[in-house]
């Protein structure tokens, strides 16, 4: 674990622990946490965890959105008992993803409303360790947001909102992106950008327009972080349905290696070939991805990368046989209309952070 000094970033002094243990049992793993007086026990890594989520619809109707398929009467026959079964199927990613290490942070997209979500956290036990989230309706036609769950005792938010990825009058609106301030283990600010760019519906070439608008939107909102803070940490993650070498990315975002003169780095280019978070065809394809910003790399920097690295979670219960293409595919909660129970059509993506210890 990196070391240092009393650093001008840190927001707050350590407070006194007083630990006492206790064994949760969830799924088929065993979770060692800690509760304490005051603040959270601080660990040398921190996760960082995506995840597109697929559908997490409840199943009231909402008039004001496109959601009628997601309902007990809709096409889906969407079911209080089959949401239940999606929260359990989400739970189980959660505490299994990090080993055992639970995320500190995860982005997540296609949640329908704060409903949904505060469900999901209170009916699976996520709510008991510690996860709250940061949500904001969007004018997606469908209903659909983006969304940040974080370990309460180790993130704390001081500040959020969404911001409107807007393409002009009469043109189909999508979802906002959110920004999420907060301290990372009471050592410094973090600055999260959680993403779900508009989707390939109509061509990958007619509707990367919309994508390049939506990178725009976030180069703006990153350079002005930069601006009044040449050090600060961002991290910009989310289902880009774009891939790391896509020219929205190299070009636009101006994201890249850590070898290159950027200050946005994308790990995901570092992937071995044949990786991906999705499946085309026969193809797995990478559009889910973290990007972080330079600082992370510094050996000043409270919170750091050792290397840009970035992780598909590829647990083996999120996937199935694919009988048409061959190998495997993703084990989804449908396939077309029929009801499968399954998990989603993308896996997570996981980066660690490593918090330094303090030299007093």
């Amino acid at each position: 674990m990196c070391k240092r000094a009393n650093h001008s970033h840190r927001v707050c002094a350590f407070y006194q622990l007083a630990v006492f243990g206790c064994l949760l049992f969830f799924t088929s793993i065993h979770l060692h946490t800690s509760a304490q007086t005051g603040a959270a026990k601080r660990d040398s890594t921190a996760g960082i965890m995506f995840y597109n989520v697929e559908n997490l619809f409840d199943v009231v109707d909402d008039p004001k959105t496109n959601d009628d398929e997601f309902t007990p009467d809709g096409n889906r026959r969407w079911t209080y008992n089959r949401m239940r079964q999606k929260f359990s199927n989400l739970n189980r990613v959660i505490l299994n993803a990090g080993g055992w290490n639970l995320p500190v942070v995860i982005g997540l997209c296609e949640v329908e409303n704060s409903w949904v979500l505060s469900a999901w956290l209170r009916e699976t036990g996520l709510y008991n360790l510690g996860y709250r989230y940061v949500h904001f309706d969007s004018p997606d036609s469908r209903g659909i947001d983006v969304a940040m769950l974080y370990r309460r005792e180790r993130f704390k938010v001081y500040a959020s909102r969404p911001v409107e990825v807007n393409f002009g009058p009469g043109e189909r609106p999508t979802r906002d992106i959110l920004y999420v301030k907060g301290v990372l283990d009471d050592a410094d600010t973090l600055h999260v950008l959680v993403n779900h760019w508009p989707s390939r519906l109509g061509g990958a070439a007619a509707s990367q327009p919309k994508r390049r608008h939506a990178a725009t939107v976030v180069k703006n909102l990153a350079d002005s972080i930069r601006n009044v803070n040449p050090d600060a940490l961002l991290i910009v993650m989310g289902d880009f349905n774009e891939p790391p070498r896509s020219p929205i990315f190299l070009n636009d975002l101006k994201a890249g290696k850590l070898e290159d003169d950027v200050w946005l780095i994308s790990p995901a280019l570092y992937l071995p070939p044949g990786k991906g978070t999705l499946k085309h065809g026969h193809a797995w394809e990478v559009f889910d991805q973290i990007l972080i910003s330079r600082p992370f790399f510094e050996k000043k920097s409270p919170v750091q990368m050792n290397k840009p690295s970035m992780r598909i979670v590829e647990i083996p219960f999120l996937f199935q046989p694919d009988d048409v293409h061959g190998g495997t595919k993703l084990f989804r909660s449908y396939e077309g209309f029929k009801y499968t129970g399954g998990y989603s059509d993308h896996l997570p993506v996981w980066i660690d952070l490593i918090v330094c210890e303090v030299e007093e």
